[in-house]
C-alpha cells in the first residue's frame, strides 16, 4: 500500500506568518465577543439571515477587520471599534456618563429623525473581559426619556469594565449601531 497521509507522523512544515496572524486575530475576537454572544445573536440577526450562528459569525468577522490593532504577535482589541450591534436606527447623542457607588447613569438626547420613535428602547451593556462577565439593564428606558440608569454587579467593584449603548425598536427587530461609552475602573476605587 502506498500511504499518502498518516496522522501519526508530525507535520514538518511550520505555519505561515499569515496564518499565525489570522489565528491570533480570531482568538482575540472570539475571546472578546463570546461573553456578549446572547446580545450579538439578537442584534446581528438581520445580518445573519435569521440564523444566530451566522449572525455571530458576521460580528466576529467585523471585529477581526475593524476591532483589532497592532502587529503580530502584539495584536490587541480596540473596544471602541467593536460593534456589538449594527443597524439602521439612529443612535442617540451621549451627553454624560456618571458612575457612583454601584450605579451607572447615562444622559442622552435624540434628534428628530423619520426612523426614530419615542418608544425605541435603550439598552446599556456593562462588560468586563477580564471577568468574562456582561450584563444589560433590566429596566426598560425609552429614547424619549433622555436618561437611563443601571445597577452594576458587585463583581465590577474592583475591576475594569466597558460600557456600550444601543437602541432597539419596540418590536425588537431593528437596532442602531452600538456606541462605546468608555472603559471605567471599578466604582469602589473612587
Amino acid at each position: 500500500m502506498d500511504f499518502f497521509y498518516d496522522g501519526s507522523i508530525p507535520k514538518k512544515k511550520e505555519k505561515s506568518h499569515g496564518r499565525l496572524v489570522v489565528q491570533q486575530r480570531m482568538r482575540l475576537a472570539m475571546g472578546f465577543l463570546h461573553p456578549l454572544r446572547p446580545i450579538i445573536n439578537n442584534t446581528w440577526l438581520p445580518h445573519g439571515g435569521g440564523n444566530k450562528s451566522k449572525a455571530f459569525g458576521q460580528a466576529l468577522k467585523k471585529c477581526m477587520q475593524d476591532g483589532i490593532d497592532g502587529q503580530y504577535p502584539q495584536q490587541y482589541i480596540v473596544p471602541d471599534r467593536v460593534a456589538i450591534s449594527l443597524g439602521i436606527l439612529p443612535a442617540v447623542a451621549i451627553e454624560d456618563v456618571v458612575i457612583s457607588d454601584q450605579l451607572v447613569e447615562v444622559f442622552f438626547s435624540s434628534e428628530e429623525n423619520p426612523l426614530s420613535r419615542n418608544a425605541d428602547e435603550m439598552v446599556l451593556v456593562a462588560y468586563s473581559p477580564e471577568l468574562q462577565m456582561a450584563g444589560k439593564n433590566d429596566h426598560i428606558y425609552y429614547r424619549k426619556d433622555g436618561h437611563l440608569s443601571m445597577e452594576l454587579p458587585v463583581h465590577f467593584a474592583h475591576g475594569f469594565f466597558h460600557l456600550y449603548l444601543y437602541v432597539r425598536s419596540a418590536n425588537g427587530k431593528q437596532f442602531s449601531n452600538s456606541m462605546y461609552l468608555g472603559g471605567f475602573e471599578g466604582y469602589s476605587g473612587g
